[in-house]
């Protein structure tokens, strides 16, 4: 399934566990269970030549200093799931539960990472300590050290806020204020006039924190940072870009290419620089490859996926799939919350594919209408403020099994989470609203078990583009109001090359022509005429 002999594989966990990472194994018709049985016999195999330790299932519940120990949290299943690893563990290498400590959290990660295939040995280190110092503060009975949270973030490699001069950080707040909100009299020729998103304002923000740190860490005095001007003079803005563009091997960059608009940005929206000026800037930062017109390498791979009549199929009743699953557990009084969200999340990207903020914002009192009451048709009206063009609103009315399925959500899953109905489509288990982050995480995750690929709900609008258009390539208009872009340039990206569906339609029209042709130049067969008899002699 990996796609390598098995004699070039290092019979070393972290070379395994690399390869196994990168199976999907409903990519080859494999069932999650047929997986399981696969991954079991495959651990057995590994421990048997030595590979990786034993398994220790089971040891922490048996071991007379930690047994009462798992006793007293048995009751909280995400605890006890939580620490099982990490107590099993010590309890086969005879560990008193009163020697825990950070130090033996490293050696346990050590283990996780060079004798198990566990596949996320840093998950499990990172809960390790906030479930052994919960357990702490809730049973009397266990030890009462705590342990120090453990962070794999790795270390920031550019400056941040603190380390730069507070008036560059004064200035940036200034400037982002105005771009937020910019005022509707100012009277000057350069004063911005459409408002930026909140997302665009904080990478504009983050441009100028990088902008400045690689400044400084070219060479520039740290007091000399002190100012936005400081950034925008033209020799600066060279080695800035030149810093991004050698760091991309001087390929195509598409975060050089917004780092350099946001700082020409600032210069003539904030630091008001010279026209001369602005145009030195703007020649320094055309220099840089522009990206291609076209879709990018992973998306490009995707599509030709999903050339496969299978593979489309398969997503196409995924919904309904997923939606078997939680009807099933709910006769059995099981609320699988997360596959009912999965089965709604996708059919609605397969009918109309949003934005994934918008996704994970839907609310049923904001964003859906009943003209015609619960059983009539179901609209769906995001205001032009949610868009990303914030040109016009966005309407659009829903299929009937995607209005059903809504519905059947609303009035089945929503009230066990004891969420409002009314509320936001996605919430947590607690019914409060899940983030667009969880949202798209749960989604690959389903999409990757379930179908094999790997998928974000954003790519659905790249999908569902390119397949209307394959069907019908002159019809790039339906797609742009489709998918709610301001320029038709932008859905060309979106759809991918034309080539493939030129060819589609120019082969319709050839061979259609052909039968045509052939249906008027086929000579018509008169009926003959009988020569008329005498008629016999009686």
């Amino acid at each position: 399934m990996a796609g390598k002999p098995p004699a070039e594989v290092p019979a070393e966990p972290a070379a395994i566990k690399i390869l196994l990472c990168g199976i999907r194994p409903a990519a080859h018709q494999i069932t999650p269970k047929t997986w399981a049985n696969l991954l079991s016999r495959f651990r057995q195999e590994l421990r048997l030549s030595g590979v990786i330790d034993p398994g220790f299932m089971g040891r922490a519940a048996r071991h007379p200093a930690w047994r009462p120990l798992m006793q007293a949290i048995d009751a909280d299943k995400g605890m006890s799931n939580g620490l099982a690893s990490f107590c099993n563990w010590c309890a086969s290498n005879d560990i008193s539960p009163s020697l825990v400590d950070d130090a033996l959290i490293r050696k346990f990660h050590d283990w996780l990472e060079t004798r198990t295939l566990c596949l996320k040995p840093r998950d499990v280190v990172r809960r390790t300590p906030q479930f052994w110092n919960k357990a702490g503060e809730q049973n009397e009975a266990w030890p009462k050290s705590r342990l120090t949270p453990v962070s794999f973030k790795a270390a920031a490699k550019r400056l941040q806020w603190d380390n730069l001069p507070r008036t560059l950080l004064a200035d940036a707040e200034v400037y982002v204020a105005m771009r937020a909100k910019p005022d509707p009299f100012d009277e000057r020729l350069n004063a911005p006039i459409r408002p930026l998103s909140a997302s665009t304002i904080q990478q504009q923000k983050t441009h100028i924190r990088l902008a400045a740190s690689v400044l400084i860490e070219n060479g520039m005095p740290v007091e000399e940072a002190a100012s936005l001007a400081a950034l925008v003079e033209p020799e600066r803005f060279k080695i800035i870009l030149r810093h991004y563009h050698e760091r991309g091997n001087g390929r195509p960059n598409a975060f050089a290419i917004c780092l350099s608009k946001t700082l020409l940005q600032v210069a003539y929206h904030y630091v008001d620089v010279s026209a001369e000026h602005l145009s030195r800037l703007k020649r320094i930062g055309a220099k840089l490859p522009s990206i291609p017109f076209e879709l990018t390498a992973k998306n490009k791979a995707l599509l030709r996926k999903f050339e496969s009549d299978r593979l489309k199929a398969n997503l196409l009743f995924l919904p309904d799939q997923l939606a078997a699953v939680v009807t099933k557990g709910l006769s059995e009084g099981r609320v699988d919350f997360v596959k009912a969200q999965m089965a709604v999340a996708i059919e609605f990207q397969l009918a109309i594919p949003l934005r994934p903020q918008n996704l994970s914002r839907l609310n049923w009192r904001r964003h859906f209408i009943e003209p015609d009451g619960p059983k009539g048709p179901l609209l769906l009206h995001i205001p032009k403020e949610e868009t990303k063009s914030r040109k016009v609103d966005f309407t659009a009315e829903l299929p009937d099994r995607l209005a059903l399925r809504i519905r059947w959500y609303r009035r089945h899953i929503l009230p066990c989470l004891k969420a409002d109905a009314d509320g936001d489509l996605f919430v947590t288990r607690r019914g409060e609203p899940k983030s667009q982050e969880t949202l798209t995480d749960q989604l690959n995750k389903t999409l990757a078990s379930f179908l094999g690929v790997d998928m974000s709900p954003h790519q659905f609008r790249h999908l569902g583009g390119s397949s209307y258009l394959d069907e019908n390539p002159e019809d790039t208009e339906t797609v742009k109001a489709l998918l709610g872009h301001a320029w038709t340039k932008t859905t060309r990206i979106y759809v991918g090359s034309a080539s493939r569906r030129a060819s589609k339609a120019y082969n319709r029209f050839v061979f259609d022509r052909r039968e045509a042709l052939k249906l008027k130049g086929k000579p018509r067969r008169t009926p003959s005429r009988k020569k008329e008899r005498a008629p016999c002699a009686s």
